[in-house]
């Protein structure tokens, strides 16, 4: 494995904007000199990650977790710092001394088997579908309107039967059980046979664009399932899974909003309409997983599921699940009776871009859902219709939105209603409560905020105290030392790199956000001093402690003297303190 040198590293973080690169992975709002973002790394509601382009630093005021360009890929890709260092490189446009490939991390060998395996059979079927005895595949796609250049882009290929994959990955050397627990393959009593076999097949990937299963249609008009997705597997979790949104993201971001469609073909027409930011949950409802997928994909959700009753009741209460979870969502009403690519065959992709223009806010479709389920002549039908509603309209954040939507209510049902007072959400997550730091801990941060700005401040440190007592502050100050001595200064956002602890790395952060003016001598001497006061406080209630218990006349005589030359310390520190 190749090594990515210091003076690459540093390149990279200069030539890289946080904010652009948090950017690339969620939704980020200017905020004065600073960006605000729903934090990825817990449920939130309201946006508590403040990013710095200044300092080129992220925190979040409720979880707290912080750190530098590298810190935030590393956390929300779950990669090692190299590989991190390796994909903003990427982002940026920065050429790495060795190719990506070089400097490629361990990674869980059986995942990558079975990862290599399935684009195995994605490369078959792409090539079967292109053969001769596949015309009569390819002349129904082109007749679906999904032609070469879709088929391309989508992956989209053909297992010709007759186990031919099995055969196929068998021959390359892949294992039985390695096939059967991709879902590839399937153990029966006849033998190994191929799950799709005599199919269409659609990819499906993860939100890194790692195959993980296949979508599959029959061709054969006898077969009552038309479509079968691949079983739960290692890699493939149904709730966990939001298809093509590795593809739709980069437009998704570029746009503002994705489009939530309802199967694999919806999706590719959404593409043959220019609609790249489309993706589907595979027909099923919708997961909080799949919600925080979408919500860190784009600022707004559009629900696009068909118009029947099952696709509008999958519409509410998947939109209830993510306004909950504090998106901004709208939806677009498809009473045409059509699907997508019905709409594109008969009306071209203009029909279908003209009806998605056609959204509504989620209060509207909230209204209307509830009002064409609720029977007007019936007085408790009406009183619960308005009490679901106004739970909606209360949440709205316009007040306008609010008195204008309670006086629609009252003039759909006849009731009076008073205007409805604005309401929040309840928090899910509790705000990390703050615990009360003794005057040590304000110390130890004190002493590590003068050392951050100081090599004077380091060297005090070093030659008259040279420990702390929490064990995260005492690794980063001996890492402040280690700066001073080989650069002269303490490089504050390197120390972020330099360490795997997510603690130091908060740490860090919340150091580099307080803008102390300095080293301070009679400050630094205050704070030596409330150390030392903790250290022996906490040496004396030891020795105590132990004199408490049975030992010898010698033993016990050794123990007092240390006790009284240490509460002699103490007492001269507390007096230099008074």
């Amino acid at each position: 494995m190749a090594r990515i040198s210091e003076e690459e590293i540093n390149a990279v973080r200069a030539r890289a904007d946080i904010v652009d690169v948090i950017g690339h992975y969620i939704q980020v709002s200017r905020k004065g000199k600073s960006y605000t973002a729903l934090c990825p790394f817990h449920d939130d509601h309201t946006p508590s990650m403040s990013i710095s382009p200044d300092k080129q630093i992220y925190k979040c005021f409720v979880c707290g977790n912080g750190g530098n360009v590298f810190t935030f890929v590393q956390n929300y890709e779950k990669v090692p710092f190299t590989e991190a260092v390796v994909r903003v490189a990427d982002l940026v446009g920065f050429q790495l001394f060795h190719e990506p490939a070089a400097y490629e991390v361990h990674v869980d060998p059986a995942r990558q088997v079975l990862y290599r395996a399935l684009n195995e059979m994605i490369s078959f079927c792409m090539y079967q579908i292109d053969l001769s005895s596949a015309s009569s595949v390819r002349e129904y796609l082109d007749k679906r309107g999904l032609n070469e250049e879709v088929r391309k882009v989508f992956q989209i290929g053909y297992n010709p039967g007759g186990d031919a994959v099995y055969r196929f990955l068998h021959a390359k050397g892949y294992s039985d059980a390695d096939l059967i627990r991709a879902n590839i393959v399937r153990n029966t009593m006849s033998g190994f046979h191929d799950v799709f076999d005599s199919r269409i097949t659609f990819p499906i990937h993860d939100q890194n664009g790692n195959p993980i299963g296949f979508s599959a249609r029959t061709m054969n008009p006898a077969d009552r399932s038309k479509y079968i997705n691949t079983n739960e597997t290692d890699l493939f979790v149904k709730g966990n899974i939001v298809y093509n949104i590795h593809r739709a993201k980069a437009s998704a971001r570029r746009s503002g909003k994705i489009y939530v469609c309802e199967g694999v073909t919806d999706v590719i027409a959404f593409y043959r309409a220019g609609l790249e930011n489309a993706v589907c949950t595979l027909g099923t409802a919708c997961t909080p997983r799949q919600i925080q997928l979408l919500r860190s994909a784009a600022a707004r959700i559009v629900f696009c599921y068909d118009g029947d009753d099952a696709g509008q009741a999958a519409t509410f209460r998947a939109g209830k699940m993510a306004r909950e979870a504090g998106c901004s969502i709208s939806v677009v009403l498809n009473r045409t009776g059509r699907d997508p690519d019905e709409i594109i065959l008969q009306d071209g992709p203009d029909g279908l871009k003209e009806m998605v223009s056609r959204e509504v806010s989620w209060i509207e479709f909230v209204i209307s859902y509830l009002k064409d389920r609720t029977n007007m002549d019936s007085y408790m039908e009406k009183k619960e219709f308005v009490r679901k509603a106004m739970e909606e309209v209360s949440l709205l954040e316009d007040e306008t939105d609010r008195r204008y939507f309670t006086e629609q209510l009252s003039s759909i049902t006849g009731i009076h209603l008073d205007y409805a007072q604005p309401r929040k959400l309840p928090q899910r997550t509790e705000p990390v409560k703050n615990r009360i730091r003794r005057g040590e801990d304000r110390a130890e941060e004190l002493i590590l905020k003068m050392m951050m700005h100081s090599p004077e401040a380091v060297r005090r440190f070093e030659n008259e105290l040279g420990y702390l007592n929490d064990p995260v502050r005492q690794n980063l100050a001996m890492m402040m030392i280690d700066h001073t001595r080989t650069a002269g200064s303490v490089d504050a956002v390197r120390l972020i790199d330099e360490t795997e602890d997510q603690n130091a790395r908060n740490l860090i952060v919340s150091l580099i956000q307080d803008d102390y003016g300095g080293y301070d001598e009679k400050v630094m001497d205050g704070a030596v001093r409330r150390v030392k006061i903790a250290v022996l406080s906490s040496e004396a209630d030891a020795y105590k402690e132990q004199l408490n218990s049975d030992m010898n006349i010698r033993s016990r005589e050794i123990l007092l003297n240390k006790y009284s030359s240490c509460l002699k310390e103490l007492r001269r520190y507390i007096d230099e303190e008074s």
